[in-house]
């Protein structure tokens, strides 16, 4: 059929189509009264991964009552040891967690298959299995499927996918495969604020163009139809007002720009300056919760085994042996334990700076942490022992969490997948179950 003059191509209502960007919460944005407007604020939670468990020396140990990694005392009378003293100002929004771990896990064939799935449940086994399970970041990311301008934040220190059996990702799809973790913070800063760029601004005139070209042209097209087909027309234009809300909103987005962009950062730097490199990304976590660029984010620290590249870590921040020896020799070594608590201690120093930036910012009725969980542990807790692990779960206040208490579960009991489906639902994703999660409430850290 030949065409004529004034048809309309396919393609020029479809090139407009772009990625879907949203803006930060602003007060001025919710509507009838106060309570909306709290009720409409958003729920982040961040999961933070760090390998090889903790220092956990034994009762009869003189090491034992400085560098044992969990709490002294129970409940609301807790008391954090040396390791993790650097918590102490947040201990109101922390609950430390013991009992839980994957049932399905203990039968891996090797204990470095755990932090794969430490997010999904999934029973890994050495040479038998092909492909994990959803990870529960990507249960809440695709809950939350084009509200924010990035699904989800997979960050590593690593970066990339690795294998099953050195997961350099804690994040996994819907078939199982693993998402490639960010680690390149250049790379992180501009995914999250390229809608502020020159270049993304261009994009948008070119969008902003094509809509009033299409119009336009939808204008000159309609004289030419009968009134069945201007009805068609008309309807099939009503079609694309989303469209026109993702310019509407890109505009505004880019607009805002100066107020979304974080103040100038240090972006280069390497994995290799420890401390730097850890704060950056809580930065570029915490920025991304503030201006509500994503709901959900992942962060590996470091992986397991002592062939990964981040196995120097704690050489690089002063301690004598590296993570794989740590966890290997500490009982072997008269400050063994000691030296392992060091870098357990390192590691809840980051982890209290990243919950200071978020309870110092101040949202609605409470602070930025009040709506944001942020969940930290490890896949074993001592030299290949994947039972009981470390765990901590900070914030959310705002979304249920029973803060303040050292809670302990019966591991034979009780699974840590019954935790994450907890997590979920406070982010008002309606699941019931996840992985081999058995229905049990958490009534103990969840109203």
């Amino acid at each position: 059929m030949a065409v004529k003059s004034w048809h309309l191509q396919r393609r020029t209502f479809l090139r407009g189509a772009g990625v879907s960007l949203t803006l930060p919460f602003m007060n001025a944005m919710a509507s009838g009264g106060e309570q909306q407007a709290l009720e409409s604020l958003p729920k982040r939670a961040a999961f933070i991964f760090f390998p090889n468990g903790v220092s956990l020396p034994p009762e009869k140990d003189p090491q034992h009552e400085d560098w044992y990694w969990f709490p002294k005392g129970e409940g609301k009378n807790y008391e954090f040891r040396t390791s993790q003293a650097s918590l102490n100002p947040y201990r109101e929004d922390i609950s430390v967690i013991s009992g839980l771990s994957h049932p399905q896990n203990r039968n891996s064939g090797d204990a470095h298959v755990n932090p794969t799935g430490f997010m999904t449940s999934k029973d890994i086994v050495k040479g038998k299995t092909t492909f994990n399970s959803i990870s529960i970041d990507q249960v809440i990311s695709n809950f939350y499927g084009g509200q924010t301008q990035l699904a989800s934040m997979p960050l590593s220190t690593v970066g990339g996918v690795g294998n099953l059996t050195r997961t350099y990702t804690l994040s996994f799809d819907k078939n199982g495969q693993g998402i490639p973790a960010w680690s390149n913070l250049k790379e992180i800063y501009e995914r999250m604020y390229v809608a502020s760029s020159p270049a993304a601004k261009a994009r948008l005139r070119e969008k902003t163009h094509l809509l009033n070209e299409i119009y336009r042209d939808a204008k000159d097209l309609k004289r030419n139809l009968g009134q069945d087909d201007q009805a068609t027309l008309d309807e099939y234009l009503e079609s694309i007002t989303e469209l026109e809300r993702k310019v509407a909103n890109d505009k505004l987005w880019a607009d805002k720009g100066a107020q979304s962009a974080p103040p100038e950062m240090n972006l280069n730097i390497e994995f290799t300056d420890v401390e730097n490199y850890i704060r950056t990304m809580y930065d570029l976590m915490y920025l991304a919760f503030k201006s509500d660029i994503t709901r959900v984010a992942t962060y590996q620290l470091a992986s397991e085994g002592g062939t990964a590249p981040t196995n120097n870590l704690s050489k690089r921040i002063g301690i004598a042996k590296d993570l794989h020896q740590l966890s290997h020799s500490a009982a072997k070594n008269e400050d063994g334990f000691k030296s392992w608590g060091l870098w357990d201690q390192f590691v809840a120093r980051q982890l209290a700076y990243f919950i200071k930036r978020l309870k110092d910012t101040k949202e609605g009725d409470g602070s930025l942490l009040d709506r944001c969980l942020v969940f930290q542990g490890a896949a074993t807790s001592k030299v290949h022992d994947n039972t009981n692990f470390p765990l901590v779960l900070a914030g959310g206040k705002k979304m249920g969490h029973k803060a303040g208490q050292f809670v302990t579960y019966n591991e034979k009991e009780n699974a840590l997948s019954n935790l994450f489906v907890r997590i979920a639902n406070s982010m008002d994703v309606p699941i019931e179950r996840f992985g081999d999660s058995t229905g049990i409430p958490m009534s103990e850290l969840f109203v």
